[in-house]
């Protein structure tokens, strides 16, 4: 295996807390948005997968919660395995919305997730769908871009460490 490459894992906690959307727009935002027509991970610098993979192949893994009760609930299985891997993990919120109370969430997962992506509007996901573009073309991301620098932040540390 490459050790060159900063491999970033994207697992959901619960089944539908769209680890594919994160991973999709993670991989956008790392392969410097808008320069590029296609969009896929760079094998020569990092690899990004969704859900299915080893935790102990990755660099990071990226734990994307939702903060909905009841998916925490189902993803606490999940939560734990994340904690207790040994690979580094930086969570990221999903469906930020100011209906979460966030002292209960808080106190529940006993740590504040890095990160938080607002809940993106239906209508906004339906007219991008409806226009054939990307979701981002009609708004920034920007828990996702923030997540992607923190990452070029730690691959940058990682390839000075490797000279």
């Amino acid at each position: 295996m490459d050790r060159s490459v900063l491999r970033i894992g994207v697992k959901g906690i619960s089944e539908c807390v769209g680890a594919s959307f994160v991973a999709h727009y993670l991989d956008r935002s790392l392969n410097d948005r808008g320069k590029l027509k296609v969009f896929v991970s760079r094998p020569d610098r990092y690899a990004v997968t969704d859900n299915s993979f080893e935790y102990y192949e990755q660099d990071v893994i990226v734990g994307v919660i939702d903060p909905l009760p009841s998916r925490l609930l189902e993803g606490a299985e999940v939560i734990e395995e994340l904690l207790n891997s040994g690979t580094p993990v930086i969570w990221l919120l999903n469906r930020d919305n100011p209906g979460v109370n966030r002292r209960l969430m808080k106190k529940y997962l006993c740590f504040t997730p890095e990160f938080s992506q607002e809940e993106i509007p239906r209508e906004m996901l339906c007219r991008a769908e409806y226009n054939c573009v990307e979701l981002d073309e009609l708004s920034g991301l920007e828990g996702i871009e923030k997540l992607a620098e923190h990452i070029k932040v730690i691959f940058k540390d990682r390839l000075s460490e490797g000279r």
